[in-house]
């Protein structure tokens, strides 16, 4: 199978998938330099200017953890853009990313062209959701450098395909790279993703516990206090991290 660079180095076979609301830079800084691609939605970012600031604090933050960790740099991240034309953000939220030149963009709802050009313009890769054989031929077309397979059981774009059929269709034309979706959750599951045919596991639910996700119900009243969780029971380190290493 061939790789880019970006992917080839990668710590662990493991990209954060990026998770709608819950993701921010806090968990993206921490995925990376545990050796994961951390990503989020550049929707997360509200207003439109705090995307800004957040590519900010990531790279920032990244850049001084590989200088003062040179022989364990982290992992590179990645930002998702929705590039439906039902999407008024997305011309500022891309010029944003070129700004900060982000390593991968995992684009959604619609194969781009334009989008594709424009990230490979300032050396980044494109990794493209699809949920059946021929919107992943179509993105590919239309220049995506690889493939988020989503396969039943994942969340976002709701895959109804088996992973196995998905992962063997996309295999017998595209050697490039693939990431498998779909209720993956362990180290084992990492492992089958890769038995299947796919270069690295697209992990969400694992990391909602995490102290960094914006997940952790707060109390609204003492009368509701009782019926949420605690933060001490969900602060756990990610299943996924863990299980890999």
């Amino acid at each position: 199978m061939s790789l880019p660079p970006i992917l080839a180095k990668l710590p662990l076979p493991i990209i954060g998938s990026p998770l709608f609301i819950i993701s921010n830079p806090k968990l993206v800084i921490e995925q990376c330099k545990a050796g994961v691609v951390g990503s989020m939605p550049a929707l997360n970012a509200r207003p439109a200017e705090q995307l800004d600031e957040w590519l900010a604090e990531i790279t920032e933050t990244l850049a001084a953890y590989n200088r003062a960790n040179p022989d364990k740099p982290a992992a590179p991240f990645a930002i998702n853009q929705i590039v439906h034309k039902t999407n008024d953000r997305l011309e500022h939220d891309m010029q944003v990313c070129a700004k900060y030149k982000v390593p991968i963009v995992i684009t959604s709802l619609g194969a781009r062209t334009d989008i594709n050009e424009a990230v490979h313009g300032w050396g980044g890769i494109v990794l493209h959701d699809i949920i059946n054989n021929t919107f992943a031929k179509k993105a590919i077309e239309k220049g995506a450098d690889g493939l988020i397979a989503v396969a039943a059981g994942a969340g976002g774009h709701a895959g109804v395909k088996s992973p196995f059929a998905l992962i063997q269709e996309i295999r017998t034309w595209f050697d490039g790279p693939v990431a498998l979706s779909g209720s993956i959750a362990t180290g084992g599951a990492v492992l089958a993703a890769q038995a299947m045919g796919a270069d690295t596991a697209y992990i969400g639910s694992a990391f909602i516990a995490t102290e960094e996700a914006r997940a952790r119900a707060r109390p609204t009243s003492r009368r509701s206090s009782s019926a949420i969780p605690t933060t001490s029971s969900t602060r756990t380190s990610s299943p996924a991290c863990t299980a890999t290493t």
